[in-house]
């Protein structure tokens, strides 16, 4: 799970996507958040947050005031 410094803002992110978004859509983003999560403190961690960031950019208004945030935990 994410430590500290990156706990509140997966907890953000997370609140924002099942108060905000439904469906596959909704399934599918806190998917990535449950990976994001595991992959905290690995060498894949950067490529998780890519994955999240470049998905909601495409279509995940509800993460969009978080991207500057979550890409600013890429190394």
């Amino acid at each position: 799970m994410a430590d500290t410094e990156h706990g509140p803002l997966i907890a953000e992110i997370r609140a924002a996507v099942e108060t905000n978004s439904t469906g596959t859509r909704r399934e599918r983003l806190l998917a990535r958040l449950r990976e994001l999560e595991l992959a905290h403190g690995t060498p894949t961690f950067g490529d998780h947050v890519k994955v999240l960031v470049n998905e909601a950019e495409e279509e995940a208004a509800e993460i969009a005031p978080f991207l500057s945030r979550l890409s600013s935990l890429l190394p």
